[in-house]
Parts: structure tokens; C-alpha cells; sequence
């Protein structure tokens, strides 16, 4: 096994040069990396230097180099799932602490982020020791347990949900929202469908299940085509890397118009183009159901650490803006008659869309940056 250098035997960098520089530790999927790329770029907006450490695809870190922010791959350690990796877990451990220790000693950052999950746990240990000041950004309604586990320690806790700060031991617990990816607003739903070779009037409904698909999703919204008349609805379809096949061609078989892409970075022009969507419930997406103010029935994830998913899709149906299924109780007919429902009636998708924008943030990344620049830096520039 090859190991990277390691950062602590490396040349050191003073605490300050210009106006110092912040480490954000994400991991995992887009739920926690898209996040951090909104952090870092607006970081990056008041002349400190981003940088991003943990692990992820190449399509998710291809995001970072897009953006110029630099992201360093880290070692991550999950909890082992079976007893084989018992032995080697310490170890590993403990080489993921060596890291990211030196890695800190080495830039000397004037504060750590940590952005919930695996990634954030060896970071967050060495910012504590090195008495470096902590802050965690938490995404769901239940915190994780990284979260959980280092709010104590945490100058503050950046959260999305009002009920998370049930669930948190941080002196500041402070309902921000969720740092979104940079979107560009776009306002003229007709054209950006006809750009996307669907008709322009028609109800479009927009399938996602995170930046790698729900497969069990698709096979849902495939079934609900033979309860569905190509005539009245249409559909946008962010299938994940597997299921782009079987989409486009079941969708071209039963004549629904369909633009299916495996991954789609512009998440702004779907979002605006649809009517509806149907999706996971992960945190990040209901940040950008309710920044665009999008209507959706919310299938969460049932093997979600502690069904996490389940309370985020509650939050918005409690608060008018959604409607939750559970994938056990979901068929092709169940979900079929809940589309012909909606596309039948203009009112209650409108009043589901007020209800939606109602729970948006305004300038998450913006308000976090403040907060911490306002405690780490003499003049923090546009705050």
C-alpha cells in the first residue's frame, strides 16, 4: 500500500499570509461536497485561501478544479462493517490523525470546517489538539454523528433545520441553511425547455436521486409511464451513471418526451424547467427544492443512517411544501395518480411552491463566511 507524504515533514507556513487561509474536510457525495464548494468560493471572495481536503468521485472533484479550488485527496477511515477489517481499522485510524494533523501544522489555517461525515472526524480531532478553532456545517435535520460528537467542541454549529439544535452540545448553534452550489439565476421556463427538445407548455417533471441517481426511483417513475399519457406530462431525468440506458430507451419506447442526462452540473436550468420533481429527501436537495421554490414528492432513502431522510422530507411536508412516499409503499400506479393529480391542478403546485420558497435561506455561504471572518480576521473585507 502506498502512502502520500506526510504533510508534518514538510515546510510549514506561516499563520498569515494575506488574510490566512481556511481548511474545509468533506467527504462522500454531492450532499457534502457541493456545500463546501459554495463555502470555499465565497471564502475565496474575501482573500482567504480555500482548501479542501477528503475524498470523492472524479465527477464531484472535477468540480473543484472547474472552479479553481484546490482539493486535496486525504486518508478517510469509516467504521469497519465487518469483523475482518477489525484488525487494520486502528491502523488506519491512526494514519488518517497523522495526516490531517500535519497536514494543519503544515498551513497553519485560521480555522477548520469540518462538513459532517467520515472526512471531518480526523481533521476535526487535530484542530481540537492543535487548538485551532472548529466549526461544523450540518446539512440534515439530524445531525451526524461526527457532528454530534464534536459540537461540543465546535465554535459554532452552522445548521439548516431549526430542530437540529435539539440534537447539539455547541455554545452557538446558528440556523444559517445550507451553502448551495453557485447557481445562476435563469427565469424563462419555456425556452429552457425547448432547448432541451421538450415541448413548452407540457407539465415536466424533474427525476433525481442525488449526484449519483436512485435506481429504485427510476424504476418508479418507469412504472408510472404505463398509468401516463405522453400528451400531458414530460420528463426530465437525472438517471446516475447506470440507469441512462434503460431511461432513455423505456422513455422513447412509450413516446414521453424525455431529456436524460447521467450527471448534470447546472443544476439551475432543471430546477427552473420543471413543474415538479421527484427525488431523495438528502439535505442539499431540499436546499434547492426550496431556493427555487420546485414542488416535489419526496421518496427518501430508507437505508439512510438513522433515516435521517425521512425527517428532512417531513420538515417540508409539515410546512406545505412537499409530499412524502415511502419506497415500500411506492408503485408505478401510486405515483402515476399523484402526477395526474398535481398536473391537474395549477393551484395546489402553487401553493406548494410558496410554501417551498418560504423555508429558503438567503445567502448561507455568505452568512457563514461573516460569521467566522468576523472572529478570526482584523477587517473582514465586505462583511
Amino acid at each position: 500500500m502506498k502512502f502520500p507524504s506526510i504533510p508534518l515533514l514538510q515546510r510549514r507556513v506561516p499563520y498569515h499570509q494575506g488574510r490566512g487561509k481556511i481548511v474545509i474536510a468533506a467527504g462522500g457525495t454531492g450532499g457534502h461536497l457541493f456545500p463546501a464548494l459554495s463555502l470555499a468560493l465565497e471564502f475565496r471572495s474575501h482573500r482567504v485561501e480555500p482548501l479542501v481536503i477528503g475524498r470523492t468521485n472524479s465527477e464531484l472533484k472535477n468540480e473543484f478544479y472547474k472552479a479553481g479550488i484546490p482539493f486535496q485527496e486525504v486518508p478517510v477511515v469509516r467504521l469497519p462493517s465487518r469483523k475482518r477489517d477489525l484488525i487494520s481499522f486502528p491502523f488506519r485510524a491512526l494514519w488518517a490523525f497523522l495526516f490531517a494533523f500535519g497536514y494543519l501544522l503544515r498551513h497553519r489555517p485560521i480555522a477548520v470546517i469540518g462538513m459532517g461525515g467520515y472526512a471531518s472526524v480526523a481533521p476535526a480531532l487535530s484542530a481540537i489538539i492543535l487548538r485551532i478553532p472548529l466549526y461544523f456545517c450540518e446539512q440534515n435535520l439530524l445531525p451526524g454523528k461526527s457532528t454530534r460528537i464534536f459540537s461540543a467542541g465546535c465554535r459554532a454549529v452552522f445548521t439548516s433545520f431549526p430542530e437540529s439544535r435539539n440534537y447539539l452540545r455547541a455554545k452557538n448553534v446558528l440556523e444559517t441553511g445550507n451553502p448551495l452550489r453557485p447557481f445562476r439565476m435563469v427565469r424563462e421556463k419555456g425556452e429552457l425547455r425547448m432547448n432541451m427538445g421538450l415541448a413548452k407548455e407540457k407539465f415536466t417533471v424533474l427525476v433525481l436521486g442525488g449526484s449519483q441517481g436512485a435506481h429504485q426511483i427510476n424504476l418508479k417513475v418507469l412504472a408510472s409511464l404505463y398509468y401516463l399519457s405522453p400528451n400531458e406530462v414530460q420528463f426530465i431525468h437525472l438517471t446516475g451513471p447506470n440507469d441512462y440506458q434503460l431511461v432513455s430507451e423505456t422513455c422513447r419506447k412509450k413516446n414521453f418526451q424525455n431529456y436524460s442526462q447521467s450527471f448534470f452540473s447546472e443544476m439551475e436550468l432543471l430546477y427552473t424547467a420543471a413543474d415538479l420533481a421527484i427525488c431523495r429527501s438528502g439535505a442539499t436537495t431540499i436546499a434547492e427544492l426550496t431556493a427555487f421554490g420546485l414542488p416535489s414528492i419526496l421518496v427518501p432513502y430508507p437505508f439512510a443512517a438513522e433515516d435521517h431522510q425521512t425527517l428532512n422530507a417531513n420538515y417540508l411536508v409539515k410546512n406545505g411544501a412537499g409530499i412524502l412516499k415511502k419506497e415500500s409503499g411506492l408503485s408505478g400506479e401510486i405515483l402515476a395518480e399523484e402526477i395526474k393529480n398535481l398536473a391537474g391542478n395549477p393551484q395546489k403546485i402553487s401553493t406548494l411552491s410558496e410554501a417551498a420558497r418560504k423555508l429558503a435561506h438567503p445567502e448561507p455561504a455568505r452568512r457563514i463566511v461573516s460569521f467566522i471572518l468576523s472572529r478570526h480576521c482584523e477587517r473582514p473585507a465586505g462583511v
